[in-house]
């Protein structure tokens, strides 16, 4: 039974006397978030940068260096309140910033530092003065020290030009590691002082032992995890004397009292273990900050805050310390500290990754690690500040296990799904928690998982997944077993893969298969081989010492997360172009090999010539008649499971840099949108330049049925998809009245049920009309906050590029009531 320790949550779990207007502290944040243009912050590039400066050639060991840098940037930041929110810290300078990571990613706006604030698409605001300090004393030290640099330096292996041609797959590490999510119970529990305390005994431990390589290195690791904590330390310092002297110098009681309880509060975390729901998350959220000092926020998440966060909220409404509307506006202003940063986008990433947030996940519901219901007070609190704010971050995941939580916790997620008309995502947590008990996690530790940035499956705070390591367009594939290792849309004439055969003499759909497969492995070998070597250099100069403090396992091994300090280490690789692939498949065993109205000739010069004439002919079949994944045909049901069987025992049979295996998963974010745009056609009858699919969804226009679409998804083995899924689900809305608005719930929740119970791992929606939002891209000043699920987190489609705001255009609509597709016809378009 879920644990509901509130009169008010039982007796109504939606909360329905709640709204912005009783509670103004949120609507003002929310205005103001909303009306706030991002502003790039330069305060970490230029302090972190500085002590690596300094400390260049002065023989200290990198993680320490790295460690010492991020206490420096810590410590040096300017203490600032932004606003009224009542929890303490910002993650940047800025009211909404995108922090630079010089490292990383940063020096890729080198080139628009005149230009970025004035672009037309997602302008960052930069200042003249922080470009002058970002063009002088910050990249030039970069140049030849960035990870993908210091590869290229040291090997410049053939993937990485592979790489760079942007069209065949990508490899995260270039940019970012994060994607993972940290634990903060013990730091909750304890406070900061008692674990510094602790590494440091570590750390006399591992040197008593002897002075051997292994242990001196131990060693150092300790070292840097302390020195990393104490920078959260003397930020949180430095936040509570602004704290004492703004209440010294204000200007009313309001305000004395407001700087009072933050320098109060201060005191105690997270130093010392929080006493307060208040404390807790304020504690919680020091230490994130600390985390994105180190890396970059691009899926650095929050886990399971209903089961981390319950304890200090149980305990002060058992004491009368808190009520339910004080912890709804507690949550609320968490919501918009997390929503505070945003990712550095060049222009040139605009066609890729425009509106793409930091996508930081937040889970609640579900099971606990005894398999019992997990949903409790805190669960409904996060879904009605879900509901009230509608805003992209952080990205609101609901667990749902079908045999254990009840149908009201089911139903009232359904509602607020229609409400947000995109937000949050279900997950099923019987499919997901074998999934990862198949990848050799401990019942306990899959039961506790937590939805990492899109929709990756991980143990919170037990699993270091790098889920982004490998993003590979499958498409690719298709291609070059059709030009014998050539991909002539992208690369003309030029080699780029084995030559696996000329398709035009191939005599059996087996025969392309083959070659398919050859040319998917070698893509495969080779996004892997560049990951390893990535990996390794990021051990070598890139190490997260402060962010192994809050992982089980380092503190144990004495290893930095990098290492292998992990409880379990894995590396993701997800796919773009699935149901393209698949359709495409099909095309060619149908059209071929099965009804002969084609010969394979005919498919390579029809893709070549972009169904030029007399090609022209075909598509017709193509497109509409040849089977489709998201149907029940067989052929199309044959080759999406072999796909998936193909993809989880190509990348099982690798091991990763730090002793893990390689998880295939399906999610885009907005990179299927940007690859269909730059890539030539495919058998599908998908003409060149046109959008892909997103994540696991079947193509767009292509599935007329609700049912077959989501059975053809569940039908896939959930054990062969460890890294997760998106599918994403387009319905008409629902009408928000009492009778209907009940009906469609109730067909709305009792699908996703079936679905799940057929094995499906994850649905996420968006409840909007073709009209709305062809109305929205062609009058953005008309939905200045309409917020959309793209594939696995949630933009405002303003935000988006003009390519992603197509792709959501274009996915099928569904009616609910009759389980019908409405197709998109000219009139709907204006075309």
């Amino acid at each position: 039974m879920a644990t509901i320790v509130t009169k008010e949550v039982r007796d109504n779990p939606a909360l329905d006397r709640f709204t912005l207007e009783n509670l103004p502290l949120l609507k003002q944040l929310r205005a103001a978030y909303c009306s706030t243009r991002t502003a790039v912050c330069i305060e970490r590039a230029k302090f972190f940068t500085e002590y690596l400066k300094s400390s260049e050639g002065s023989g200290e060991p990198m993680n320490v260096r790295r460690a010492k840098g991020v206490n420096h940037y810590l410590s040096s930041r300017t203490p600032i309140f932004h606003d009224d929110n009542i929890i303490a810290g910002s993650s940047t300078s800025r009211k909404v910033g995108a922090p630079v990571y010089p490292e990383f990613l940063g020096l890729s706006i080198w080139p628009e530092l005149e230009t970025m604030s004035t672009r037309k698409s997602n302008p960052q605001t930069l200042s003249k003065e922080d470009a002058g300090i970002l063009n002088r004393d910050v990249f030039p030290y970069w140049m030849d020290r960035t990870v993908m640099e210091l590869v290229r330096k040291e090997s410049n292996p053939p993937a990485l030009s592979l790489m760079e041609k942007i069209a065949f797959f990508m490899c995260g590490k270039t940019t970012v590691i994060s994607h993972c999510t940290p634990l903060y119970e013990e730091v909750l529990g304890k406070g900061l002082n008692a674990m510094i305390d602790a590494w440091a005994a570590k750390e006399k431990e591992v040197l008593a032992k002897g002075a051997d390589p292994e242990a001196a290195k131990k060693a150092e690791f300790y070292k840097a995890g302390q020195i990393g904590m104490m920078g959260i330390l003397a930020y949180a310092r430095n936040l509570q004397k602004e704290a004492i002297a703004r209440t010294a110098a204000a200007p009313d009681a309001e305000t004395k009292k407001r700087f009072a309880d933050f320098a109060e509060i201060l005191a105690q975390v997270p130093a010392r273990p929080a006493r307060t729901f208040r404390e807790a998350v304020n504690s919680l959220w020091l230490c994130h900050i600390g985390v994105l000092a180190e890396n970059v926020n691009m899926a650095m998440n929050l886990g399971r805050l209903d089961q981390v966060l319950f304890p200090y909220f149980e305990a002060d409404i058992n004491a009368g310390r808190l009520t339910v509307e004080e912890a709804l506006i507690i949550m609320g202003c968490f919501w918009f500290k997390v929503s505070d940063n945003t990712n550095l986008v060049p222009e040139t990433a605009e066609k890729l990754f425009g509106g793409a947030g930091s996508v930081p996940a937040v889970t609640v519901g579900g099971v606990d690690k005894q398999g019992n219901d997990a949903v409790n007070d805190l669960t409904y609190i996060v879904l009605k500040v879900t509901e009230l704010l509608n805003i992209k971050d952080p990205n609101v995941n609901a667990r749902y296990h079908h045999d254990v939580n009840d149908e009201k916790y089911r139903d009232r997620v359904s509602e607020v799904v229609m409400r947000t008309r995109a937000v949050p995502a279900f997950y099923n947590d019987v499919a997901n928690i074998a999934t990862l008990v198949n990848q050799g996690v401990s019942l306990e530790h899959a039961r506790d998982y937590a939805i990492i940035g899109c929709v990756e499956l991980a143990s919170a705070g037990r699993e270091y997944s790098s889920t982004s390591s490998v993003l590979l367009n499958l498409t690719s594939a298709v291609e070059m077993a059709l030009f014998n290792g050539k991909r002539p849309s992208i690369t003309r004439d030029e080699q780029i893969g084995p030559m696996s055969g000329d398709a035009a003499g191939f005599a059996s759909f087996e025969e392309f298969r083959a070659a398919f497969e050859i040319q998917l492995r070698w893509l495969i070998d080779q996004a892997v081989s560049l990951n390893e070597l990535l990996g390794r250099a990021h051990q070598r100069f890139a190490p997260s010492p402060l962010m192994s403090c809050f992982f089980q396992g380092p503190f144990e091994k004495g290893k930095d997360l990098i290492d292998g300090g992990a409880l379990y280490n894995s590396s993701g690789a997800t796919h773009i172009g699935f149901a393209d692939t698949v359709d495409s498949l099909c095309a060619i065993e149908e059209a071929v090999f099965r009804q002969k109205c084609m010969t394979m000739k005919d498919v390579v010069e029809a893709v070549r010539t972009d169904f030029g004439a007399p090609y022209d002919a075909n598509l017709e079949f193509l497109r509409k008649k040849a089977p489709k994944y998201g149907t029940e045909h067989e052929v199309a049901q044959n080759n999406s499971r072999a796909l998936i069987k193909l993809l989880y025992d190509l990348y099982q049979n690798k091991t990763n840099y730090r002793g893990g295996k390689y998880r295939p998963a399906y999610w885009t974010m907005t990179n299927h949108a940007g690859q269909g745009k730059i890539c030539g056609a495919l058998p599908s009858g998908r003409r060149a330049r046109e959008l892909f699919s997103s994540g696991i969804t079947p193509a767009s226009q292509r599935t007329p049925e609700l049912l077959p679409a989501f059975s053809a998804v569940a039908g896939l083995d959930s054990l062969k998809i460890p890294g997760g899924v998106a599918l994403n689900m387009k319905y008409s809305p629902p009408m928000l009245v009492d009778g209907q608005s009940d009906q469609y719930r109730k067909k709305f929740s009792d699908m996703i049920e079936a679905y799940f119970r057929l094995g499906g791992m994850q649905v996420q929606f968006n409840l909007h009309t073709y009209e709305t939002l062809i109305d929205a891209k062609n009058h953005p000043e008309k939905y200045p906050d309409l917020i959309v699920r793209v594939s696995g987190y949630s933009a405002f489609f303003k935000d988006l590029n003009e390519a992603m705001k197509d792709e959501l255009i274009t996915r099928t609509q569904y009616d609910l009531a009759t389980g019908k597709a409405i197709m998109l016809g000219t009139a709907a378009t204006g075309k």
